[in-house]
Order: structure tokens, then sequence, then C-alpha cells
């Protein structure tokens, strides 16, 4: 695949994902009528984390078609260049902005109400949010496996292998019963989610220092200090890279901003932080080719702090496709691994383009992920809210 050809593939991918959405809103819209609602929720952050999604899903699409043709999980056959470290922002840059938006949504909600918090009844409702999509999505892993591996079939491996797939990669995600790289079935996304679960655990002892403005500020000048200290003298973090550990310091730190500093807020909604917001990942693509490290997501940082101030980026944000595009965006980034996997691969180890083949997966991704949403997470939801009762607006 050429470089130029690769410009023009992501164009491609990026206007089929945008087309195909706008139909499915167009078929589904009255059953998202709440998630597009104009209903005081941060709507910029919707559209984003839809966007984050979409492209995470872009991304990996330049992983597998590299693996179904030459046998390897990477997108160097593209040859280095622009072309590359666009796909590469596609994709990791998304990932740290989920990790900040998780840390705004819930050190925010914390932020002076610490003491009302109900957190028997936030873990319950994490669990339904989180835990169904995921066990159905390690099922269809699984099955896959079953239904295409050559070995026979053993009852023990599985259930071994069961067992790490089921802890959201806190443990590793081993290959299944012999499979080849089986984590690439999923696109190798569950390792993020240990990184939300480790946030989650941490807010309760994290709660003390949400009491105060003053107390918030102390604690994230700390944080920041102490990873301006690790990164200055090179100390290493085992298991927890330092950039995604500054996203979610950054998120919190947003939250704190937007929380306390009000007036700042109105001002960022303007048309020229917009500009000020594209072109800080601009110089993201253009002066840094490794978007895990600190100065490229400080810089993401700031897109993100503009964004979550209730900048909609021209109103783009806003648009209701984007809104719904965030309502299922969990289920595109979890399902989409699958379903390439089983369509797009499949089409181009047969001979397919990579046209022809995205041009057919990603509406696919896009149906199943508007059915898993609806059918799966949206019920789920629903139920975390039965078991908790209906809580307090101070409770998570």
């Amino acid at each position: 695949m050429e470089q130029q050809d690769v410009l023009l593939n992501l164009l491609m991918v990026a206007g089929v994902a945008i087309l195909f959405v706008t139909v499915a809103y167009r078929i589904t819209g009255k059953c998202f009528s709440e998630e597009v609602a104009d209903n005081g929720r941060y709507e910029s952050l919707d559209g984003l984390r839809g966007l984050a999604a979409l492209s995470v899903a872009i991304h990996h699409s330049f992983f597998f078609f590299g693996y179904a043709k030459y046998g390897k999980w990477t997108i160097d056959y593209i040859g280095g260049g622009y072309p590359q470290i666009i796909i590469d922002y596609l994709g990791k840059g998304s990932v740290s902005v989920f990790f900040m938006i998780t840390a705004f949504l819930f050190w925010g909600k914390i932020l002076g109400n610490s003491d009302a918090v109900n957190w028997r009844g936030f873990y319950i409702k994490r669990f339904f949010r989180i835990v169904p999509l995921y066990l159905v999505t390690v099922c269809l892993s699984i099955a896959y496996v079953i239904a295409t591996i050559k070995t026979p079939f053993t009852l023990f491996p599985y259930i071994r292998d069961s067992f790490y797939w089921l802890t959201f990669d806190f443990f590793g995600t081993p290959n299944i019963n012999g499979y080849p790289l089986s984590k690439s079935i999923v696109a190798g996304v569950f390792w993020t989610l240990s990184y939300e679960w480790m946030f989650y655990f941490m807010l309760p002892v994290l709660s003390v220092f949400a009491v105060s403005k003053k107390s918030s500020s102390l604690l994230l000048w700390l944080m920041f200090g102490v990873m301006a200290f690790i990164y200055w003298f090179g100390i290493g973090i085992n298991r927890w890279a330092q950039a995604h550990v500054l996203c979610f310091i950054i998120g919190a730190a947003c939250a704190h901003m937007y929380k306390f500093y009000p007036a700042l807020i109105i001002r960022l909604k303007s048309p020229a932080f917009s500009v000020i917001a594209v072109a800080s990942l601009g110089v993201c693509v253009y002066g840094f080719d490794a978007p895990y490290s600190h100065i490229p997501t400080i810089l993401i940082g700031i897109t993100f702090f503009i964004v979550s101030c209730g900048n909609c980026i021209f109103g783009v944000l806003r648009l209701k496709t984007m809104k719904m595009l965030g309502a299922i965006s969990f289920s595109v980034y979890l399902l989409h691994g699958i379903t390439y996997t089983v369509l797009f691969s499949t089409m181009i180890k047969s001979g397919f383009s990579f046209h022809v083949a995205i041009a057919i997966t990603i509406p696919v991704i896009i149906a199943l992920s508007t059915i898993s949403y609806l059918f799966i997470e949206r019920k789920f939801i629903s139920k975390g809210q039965m078991v908790t009762g209906k809580a307090p607006a101070s409770a998570l």
C-alpha cells in the first residue's frame, strides 16, 4: 500500500463511516431521543467520545489489513512518514482522550460532594455498564477460536485461558488454546479497561481530596509534581505507563477548572478556541511521532480541556449523529475487532481490495454497535439503576 493510497484509504474509511452513522441515525433516531437530547449533559464530550471510538476503529483497520496481508500486527508496511503518524494518532490519541473523559466525568462528580457519594451504588452501576458487553465480546472471541482452530477441542485450555480473558487484562490476554495472537481478535483493546478499573478503585481514596477547591488543587499540583519528577529523573512505573497516568491527571484537572472557574469556561466556547483545539492536534502530528509520550499527551490535553468546557469544535460535536455515535461508542470500541476478524480479514485474504472490504465492514460495525447498545448496553444500564434504587442526584 503506497503512502498516497493510505491517505486516500483513510479519507474513504472516514467518509464511509460518517455516511453510515448518518444513515443509522436516520433509521434509528427515535430510539436515541434521550441520548441526543439537549439535556444539560456534556454534549461536547458525547460527540468527542463517539469520534474517538470511530477513530480507534479506523486506526485498527490498517492493522488488520497488514495482519491479513503480511502476517504481522503492525502498520510499518506503510513506510513511515505523516500517513503512518496520522493513523497512529487516530488510535493512540483517542485512547488518551478516553482516559481523560473518564477522569473528567468522575472527578467532576465527586468534587465538593464526596461525602454524599454512594460507593456501593457506584461500583454496581459500573459493573452493569461495562461487564455485560465485555462478557459478550469474550464469549464471541472464544467461540470464534473454537470454530476456526484446527487442534482437537479440549475443555481445560479454554477454561484456563477464559479466566485470563475475563480479568480486563490485569493478568494479560494469552493465546486461547494456542490460537496465534488471540488478542488480535478484539484488536487488543482490553488493556485500556484495566486502567479504567484501577482509576475506579482509587477514587474512594482520592475522594478525600475532593472536599474543596483547595484540597483538589493540592492533590492535582502534587500529582503533576510527581509526574514531572518521575519524567525528569527517568523513573519507571511498573505496569502503568506514565503517559496514561498523565491522561487521568489532566482529565481531573479539567474537571477542577470546569467547576471552579466558570468565567474562563465561558470564554473557551468561542470559535477562536476551536481553532486552537484543532491546531494543538496539528502540532502533535507535525512535531511528535510518539503519541504515548508526555508532550503529545499535554497537547492532546489542551484540546480536551477546550472541548470539555463545552466547545463543540465549530458545532461538529453537537450534531445528533455525533451524539448517537457517542452513545454506541463502547460497543464500537469492543466489537470492531471481532467484526474485522470475521469479515474484513477474511475478505482481504480472499483477494478483496481494502476499499471494498472496509466499505462493507464499517457499516456492519455501526449496525452491530447500534443493536448492541439498544439491546445489551442500555438494558443493563437500566438494570444497574434498578438494583441500586433511585439514587440522589449527588450519587454516582
